[in-house]
C-alpha cells in the first residue's frame, strides 16, 4: 500500500487533464508561425541573401503547401486576401534574419523594420495566426484590392 498515494495522485492528474487543449506546434508562438509561413514556400532553410535574390529575380515564390498556408492567416478569405498574404510573405521573407518579435496579451507581432508590424492574434486554440487587416497598410490594401477587381473584370466576359 506504499504506492496507493502515488496511484491516487496519478489518477487525479489524468482525470484533470481531460479538457487539456494542445496548440498546434507550428503556430505556438509568433516565431513558429513565421517559420511555418516561410516553410509553405520552401524558404525555411534558404538564406536571407538567397531569398532577396529570388525576390529581385522573380518577384514571387512557389507555394508548396496550400493547406498550411491557409492556416497561417485569420482572414485570408477576405477580398484582396491572397494579395495581402503575398505582401506579408514578401515582408517577412526579405527580413527573416532581422525580424524582432513582441507579444502582448493575445497579440503577437513580427517586426521586419521600424514602423512595420505583422500582427498575429492568439486564438482560442492557442495558435498565433496572422491578421492581414492589421498587418497590411490601408493604402496597400486598397491597391491590392483594385488589382484583384481589375483581374476579375478581365476574366468576366462582357455582354454584346
Amino acid at each position: 500500500m506504499r504506492h496507493a498515494p502515488l496511484l491516487v495522485v496519478t489518477l487525479l492528474a489524468l482525470i484533470g487533464c481531460g479538457d487539456v487543449q494542445t496548440t498546434d506546434p507550428r503556430f505556438a508562438t509568433p516565431e513558429r508561425t513565421v517559420a511555418t509561413l516561410l516553410a509553405t514556400h520552401g524558404l525555411g532553410d534558404v538564406s536571407q541573401d538567397d531569398i532577396r535574390a529570388r525576390i529581385a529575380e522573380r518577384g514571387s515564390f512557389q507555394l508548396r503547401d496550400a493547406e498550411t498556408w491557409r492556416l497561417c492567416f485569420t482572414d485570408l478569405e477576405r477580398p484582396g486576401g491572397e494579395g495581402m498574404a503575398g505582401y506579408v510573405l514578401g515582408l517577412l521573407a526579405a527580413a527573416r534574419d532581422d525580424l524582432r518579435y513582441e507579444t502582448a496579451a493575445d497579440r503577437g507581432y513580427a517586426i521586419p523594420r521600424e514602423g512595420i508590424r505583422v500582427a498575429m492574434e492568439r486564438g482560442d486554440d492557442g495558435a498565433y495566426r496572422i491578421v492581414l487587416a492589421d498587418s497590411v497598410p490601408p493604402e496597400v490594401q486598397r491597391g491590392l484590392l483594385q488589382i484583384e477587381e481589375n483581374a476579375q473584370r478581365r476574366r468576366t466576359p462582357s455582354g454584346p
